[in-house]
C-alpha cells in the first residue's frame, strides 16, 4: 500500500516545491487537491496537471489521484469533462468528486436517487476517459457518511468506473463495524482515507463529548484491525493522509470549511507516515511482521 498526502493544507506552494516537501515528510505520493487557490485548479487543470504529475515522477513520487472541490457534483457542469481529460493526460487514474448534502427534512431515498443520477453521467465520462470517479466516506450530513450510506450511492455500477472511498476516522464517527463495513464496499474498494478521530469532554457544551481529529493512532480507529482487513483484501490501492488534526467535527460537518493549515502540520504529517509504514511493517504477513 502507498502512502500519500492530499495536498489541501499545501496549497501556497508551487509544484516543485510541493513535490520537494511531500518526499521530506516521508509520503510516496500525492493526493493532489485540484480546486482553486491550488497551483492546479479547475481552470488550468488541461496545461498543468500533465506537466506537474510528470515533475513529481521525476522527482519519486506518484500521483494516484486528484481531488476536485467539494461541490463538484454535476457531470454536465462547465468544466467537467475537462478534470476527467486532465487527469487521463496527466496518467492520474482516480478523481474524488464533491459530496452530496442531505437537507434536514428532506427524503432521504429521493436525495438518493439525484445523487445517483448524476453519478451515472460521472460514470459516463470514467468510461470515456479511463478515469475512476471515487466518492469519499464523510460523516454528518454528507450522503455517504459511511460504507453502507455509501453503497447505497455506487451500488450496481461497475467498479472500475466507481470506486468506493471509506474513510476511517470519519467511520469512527458516523461508522459500522470495521470488518463489515469494509466487506461492503470490497468489491469496490479504490482508495482509503487516512485521518483520526475521538470524541473531547467539553462541559460547556451540549452535549458533552465532541468529536475531533487528532493524529494517526490517537483516536478511534482500531488500526491493527483496519489495516489487517485491507491487507486481508489484497488491497494494494493507496491511503491517502489528510492532516486534519484537532478540528472540531463540527467545522470538518460544514464541507466547504477554510483550508486552513492546522497547527504543526509538518511535524505531525510526518508522524503519520512513520506511524503507518511501522504499523503496515507489524502486520502479520508483512516483511518484519508476526
Amino acid at each position: 500500500m502507498q502512502i500519500v498526502l492530499n495536498s489541501k493544507f499545501l496549497s501556497d506552494l508551487a509544484v516543485p516545491e510541493l513535490g520537494a516537501r511531500v518526499l521530506e515528510l516521508g509520503y510516496d505520493g500525492i493526493d493532489v487537491c485540484v480546486r482553486p487557490g491550488h497551483p492546479v485548479h479547475p481552470g488550468n487543470a488541461r496545461a498543468e496537471l500533465p506537466g506537474a504529475v510528470d515533475l513529481w515522477r521525476r522527482q519519486g513520487l506518484s500521483c494516484p489521484l486528484a481531488t476536485a472541490p467539494t461541490d463538484f457534483v454535476d457531470p454536465a457542469a462547465p468544466g467537467a469533462e475537462g478534470m476527467y481529460a486532465a487527469c487521463a493526460e496527466a496518467g492520474v487514474p482516480r478523481l474524488k468528486i464533491g459530496f452530496w448534502r442531505f437537507s434536514p427534512g428532506g427524503d432521504y431515498w429521493q436525495a438518493v436517487d439525484a445523487a445517483r443520477r448524476d453519478l451515472e453521467g460521472f460514470a459516463r465520462l470514467s468510461e470515456k476517459h479511463g478515469v475512476q470517479t471515487c466518492y469519499q466516506v464523510h460523516s454528518g450530513g454528507c450522503l455517504g457518511s459511511n460504507c453502507a450510506g455509501l453503497m447505497h450511492l455506487i451500488q450496481g455500477f461497475d467498479p472500475r468506473h466507481v470506486g468506493a472511498y471509506p474513510d476511517l476516522g470519519h467511520q469512527a464517527l458516523d461508522g459500522e463495524d470495521w470488518e463489515m463495513g469494509l466487506a461492503m464496499v470490497r468489491d469496490h474498494l479504490s482508495v482509503v482515507g487516512i485521518k483520526d478521530a475521538m470524541y473531547r469532554r467539553e462541559p460547556e457544551r451540549t452535549p458533552p463529548w465532541n468529536p475531533c481529529f487528532v493524529k494517526v493512532g490517537e483516536g478511534c480507529v482500531d488500526w491493527n484491525r483496519c489495516l489487517g482487513i485491507l491487507r486481508g483484501f489484497g488491497f494494494e490501492g493507496p491511503l491517502t493522509v489528510h492532516t486534519e488534526y484537532s478540528f472540531d467535527e463540527e467545522i470538518i460537518r460544514q464541507v466547504g470549511y477554510a483550508e486552513t493549515s492546522p497547527p504543526n502540520l509538518e511535524e505531525w504529517a510526518r508522524a503519520d507516515a512513520a506511524w503507518l509504514r511501522r504499523a503496515l511493517a507489524a502486520l502479520p504477513g508483512a516483511a518484519g511482521g508476526q
